[in-house]
Parts: structure tokens; sequence; C-alpha cells
């Protein structure tokens, strides 16, 4: 059994070499030390230390306390929940899921919430920052973030990365939260650059870059920053290109009861197929032929024939996809809402679910980030085919801040990163549900209203999602409401409203 441990040392003796002392205890006050150690600080990795460590000490499915201590200084306690070891049985598990913490935007009331919730684990599914400190570019005026040391909008190098980091691990809720569980994290595009594909992001380019200019080192900076600053057990190696310097797709076992399988849709991906313009060939789009070519890609083959093999081969009774970008298709009328998610890739798309479909899969659940929307649907290979009976559901958790599309619509914001631009939507605010799942008979509930996380617990007879709602983003300390409670049971795609 292991874990990962994190932390970062602000110390104002930059030369600094004493060590980082770490403490794994059974208990909070650390009467009964497990593990111990200590590690070097390394400048070159933003004065951040990184530990993944595995020992029999572990306990399967345990819950531990551990503590840094530097020149004396102990940090505040954290607290982790080890996976169950390979064949332990456990009969429930609880998991928090999030997306999309602008900053800017307003405030982690929702991570204050969850760190309340008993959960086991937490899941982040991307867009742990956002790449710009500019108010006009996603940016809301709730809370400011310092300018970037380049002095740019948007980053420029590797620092401008690292002072982003820095800057968010600086929130106070978001700290309580690692402080309280084993977060389990992915990314999706802003950690490099809106709707990126590769080493290309298509928005917000200074200089000479433009949409469709590669930026390798850029997305090497990219790359670096977030495995320097992210708990999770991903080697990063910077004499590799850009492509191979991570891997961030990987899987995680909770004995027989769930399989977590991770995938990464942003750095093997093909770009935009009908254009990289914002509103008509990103957003709000008729779509093209390009559309439909079967060669087109968002995991890569290898990560591609790896998922389906992992799924497939799966013994867990629940595959628990950790999905960046809408798998569902999202019309109104004949337009496709945004081809960056997988309306861009339908043929893909539509391997993956009828091969799994094909080969008796069951139990197969997208938990889904992005769109800054909760949303409940089902996955379906062929979405122009009324008649074909879905494979799997797919949850679809709203954005911790970001924001919403009812948020773009009320305010008129039209931001450029919107995921769908609300000029072109046509659709009034208190209309946009019932619009949305006239349009798409396959979307079982859908909330752009609203900004928090969900919840979901799961044992041998069903899956239950409990989407939660905080009051306000506009200040801190705010409260938590019941948005919608589904239930999925086992062996059955239906979707089951509890309230």
């Amino acid at each position: 059994m292991g874990v990962v441990l994190w932390t970062r040392v602000i110390d104002d003796d930059a030369v600094n070499t004493a060590p980082v002392v770490w403490q794994i205890s059974r208990d909070r006050s650390f009467t009964d030390v497990v593990l111990a150690g200590a590690a070097r600080l390394d400048a070159d990795a933003d004065h951040t230390v990184k530990l993944a460590i595995a020992h029999p000490a572990l306990r399967g499915f345990s819950t531990y306390y551990y503590r840094f201590i530097h020149r004396g200084v102990a940090s505040r306690t954290g607290r982790f929940k080890t996976l169950p070891a390979e064949r332990q049985t456990i009969t429930r598990l609880r998991l928090g899921y999030i997306t999309c913490q602008d900053y800017g935007f307003g405030f982690y009331n929702a991570l204050a919430r969850l760190a309340e919730e008993d959960v086991d684990y937490v899941v982040h599914l991307g867009d742990y920052i956002y790449e710009t400190v500019d108010a006009g570019f996603q940016q809301g005026a709730a809370r400011q973030l310092a300018p970037l040391p380049s002095g740019q909008t948007v980053p420029a190098d590797l620092e401008d990365y690292r002072h982003l980091y820095r800057s968010y691990r600086q929130d106070a809720d978001l700290q309580r939260l690692h402080e309280r569980f084993a977060m389990i994290v992915i990314w999706d595009d802003h950690e490099f650059g809106n709707d990126c594909h590769g080493d290309i992001h298509p928005d917000n380019n200074t200089g000479d870059t433009t949409a469709t200019t590669p930026q390798p080192a850029l997305r090497q900076a990219a790359n670096r920053a977030w495995s320097e600053h992210i708990p999770a057990d991903t080697a990063f190696d910077a004499r590799q290109p850009w492509d191979e310097s991570i891997q961030i797709y990987r899987r995680f076992r909770f004995g027989q009861l769930a399989e977590l399988i991770a995938t990464d849709e942003r750095l093997y991906r093909d770009g935009p197929p009908c254009g990289t313009d914002t509103a008509g060939e990103r957003y709000a789009t008729f779509g093209c032929a390009a559309r439909h070519d079967p060669g087109r890609t968002m995991l890569g083959r290898t990560q591609r024939d790896w998922f389906i093999d992992t799924v497939t081969a799966s013994p867990a009774r629940w595959k628990l996809w950790a999905n960046e970008v809408m798998l569902m298709q999202l019309k109104v009328g004949p337009v496709f809402a945004n081809l960056d998610q997988w309306d861009g890739y339908p043929a893909e798309r539509a391997h993956i679910l009828s091969t799994l479909r094909d080969a008796g899969t069951t139990n197969v659940v997208a938990l889904t980030g992005d769109l800054h929307t909760f949303t409940a649907g089902y996955l379906k290979p062929d979405y122009d085919n009324l008649l074909e009976w879905p494979m799997g559901v797919e949850l679809m958790v709203g954005s911790v801040t970001s924001a919403n599309l009812e948020d773009q619509i009320r305010s008129g914001l039209n931001l450029p990163s919107a995921p769908m631009p609300a000029e072109r939507l046509g659709v009034p605010a208190n209309k946009l549900a019932p619009a949305v799942r006239l349009a798409n008979p396959h979307i079982h509930y859908w909330n752009s209203a609203a900004h928090g996380y969900a919840v979901l617990d799961i044992d041998d007879t069903a899956l239950t999602c409990r989407y939660m709602a905080v009051d306000t983003i506009s200040a801190p300390d705010a409260g938590v409401r019941p948005l919608k409670t589904m239930r999925v049971p086992s062996n059955r795609v239906w979707i089951e409203d509890i309230e």
C-alpha cells in the first residue's frame, strides 16, 4: 500500500539545504508513528517535496495521519486513506469529485463544504488552475491573482506556471481539502491553455504565436509545473519531448467493488475538426465533414487501446471513467454546442463505447467535468440512432467556481473561453434546461446555474450520485444544499431519481 505526500517549503533562505522530515502515524497526535524519513528540498522543483511512499506497514483501506517538519517547524496535520489491497473485500465506497476552480471567478466554498463530507477519496477532473490573470478572459471580479512574473496575461514560461500553482495553493479551502483526503487528479485544458490539443492552444496567444502555432517549450513547462505541484504518482522526465515527458493516464482499483480509469484527453488529441474560430467553428457549429474522419483521436491509439483493454478486463463490478470532457452528444437543433468535447471525435467515441458494449462490459459510469454544468444522461455509440439502447451513464459535475452557462447569459460576459458562448446560444436563462433536454433526449438532468461538487456512494447493488450546490461563490463561508440525487442500479443502464 502507498500514498503520495506533497508539501512546499516557503523559506527566505534560498540556499537552505536542511532536510524535510516526514512522519506517518496511526493517530493524529503522532504517538503511533509507523513510517518516517527525511527528504531533500529540491530548489529545481520549486522548493517542493513529493514522495511516493509504498510500504507493507501501510494497511489497505486504512486511515493515517501525516506531517512534515522543517528546521524544527511542523506543518499542519494531514490525513489520507490508502487504497484497498489487491484482494481486499470492501462493501462500500464513497468518492467526492470536482472540477474547474477558476480562482478569479469566486470563492472555494465547494471545496470547504466537500472537506466536511465523509468521503474516502476525492477525484479532481481537471482545470485545477486557469492559465490567465486577465480579467477579460474567463476570470471574474471576485478575486484577483498577482501579475505573472513575465508581465504577460498568460504564461510565457515555467516560472509563470509555477506562480499560478503557488497562488492557487495558498487558498485555505484548497489546502484544507488536500489535508483531509487523498486526491486523484487529472488535468484538462487550462493547466496549459484553453481548448488545448498537444502543444497548441488556440486562444489568448501573444507575440508571434497564433491559434495554430506549436509551443513545445511552453507545453513542457506546463507538464513540469503540474508534476511539481500535484500529488500524483507520475514522474516527469525533462529529457523527453513534451508528449513523452509525463504520463498521467492511470488506473485505481478499489478491491472488487470498483475500478477508476483516468484518461488524458489533451496531450495526444487531434485539433478541432472545423477550424479554430470560436463561434461557428469550435462552438455553436453545424459541424463539418472532417468531424467524421475515422482517424481522428482524442486519446491517441496507445492510450485508447490501454483504456479499452483495462476496462474490458476489469474484474470490478463498477467501471468508473475519470473523463475530462462531455461524452454525450450536445446539440440544440442542428447546432453542436462544443466540438472541443467528444462531439468533435464521434468516430473514436463510437469505437470505444461499441467495443465495451460488444465485450459485455457492464456498469460503465463516466465521471465528467469541464462544462461547468451538473448533468446526467446515457452513453450511446450512435446518437443519431434513436432506437439504440444506451450502454452506460454519464454523471457530470458542475464547476467549483468557473462561469457556468447561466452565469454567462445573465451577465453578458461572452467570454472567449466559455464552453458554449452565450451570444450564440439563443436560449433565455430560465428556458435553458428544458431546451437542452428537449433537443437531447438522452440527457436525463441538466443544471447550469449552480456551483458545487458531487458525491458517489457505491456498493454491490447500486451507485448513488448526490449533486451538492453552494449558496454563493461571491463571498466566503457559504452554505451548501442538495441539488439532485440519482441512483444507478447495478447491471442496469438506468437513472432513477431519488430527490
